[in-house]
């Protein structure tokens, strides 16, 4: 994946963060309206969109996220780390890092 989003990036150029911000807001709003459409919560519209619709719009954020964070980062392999980085903490935070033998260990709420 982070070839293709180092291959965005260089596509895309010098944009400036706060663009490329504005760029992952809209995406995220894409996911919305399709959520909506997928529900058919809105009543003018019903159920407009499909699973594969939402789906596609989650992707577009996650791939804007990723060349969002390359610039941001300053590089794709700056970017990567800190993802892994990142979900690591995450998983931890959850309880679900394995110990040394192997097994989960699962903190109470």
């Amino acid at each position: 994946m982070w070839d293709e989003v180092g291959k965005l990036h260089a596509h895309h150029g010098d944009v400036p963060a706060e663009v490329r911000l504005l760029k992952l807001t809209e995406e995220v709003g894409e996911v919305a309206e399709a959520f909506l459409g997928v529900h058919g919560l809105n009543k003018r519209k019903g159920i407009c969109r499909s699973r594969d619709d939402l789906l596609a719009e989650l992707a577009d954020v996650i791939i804007t996220a990723a060349v969002a964070m390359s610039g941001i980062a300053g590089d794709v392999d700056q970017a990567r780390s800190h993802l892994e980085h990142r979900l690591t903490a995450v998983i931890a935070r959850a309880g679900l890092l394995p110990d040394r033998c192997g097994l989960v260990q699962v903190t109470s709420v």
